[in-house]
């Protein structure tokens, strides 16, 4: 999987809070928020993903219930 230099940076932007998973048999990228009650979301589009997160960050933190731009799957843990 190449990454693009702007996807690396996003991811950089985010790894303080996310932590980002390649799920090669599923064919999806996921995100684990990095607390207790944190979030998982799921995304075949990185760039889709990483939209959603950065919108949610600049929105005030913790995503509960994300109405962000794209499609994609929120689910809590």
């Amino acid at each position: 999987m190449n990454l693009t230099p702007g996807q690396l940076d996003r991811l950089g932007q985010l790894s303080d809070q996310w932590s980002f998973l390649w799920d090669k048999r599923r064919s999806l990228w996921i995100a684990a928020e990095d607390c207790p009650d944190g979030e998982q979301v799921e995304n075949a589009d990185l760039d889709v993903l990483l939209a959603r997160l950065l919108y949610c960050d600049r929105r005030g933190g913790h995503s509960g219930g994300m109405t962000a731009p794209g499609s994609g799957q929120t689910r809590s843990r």
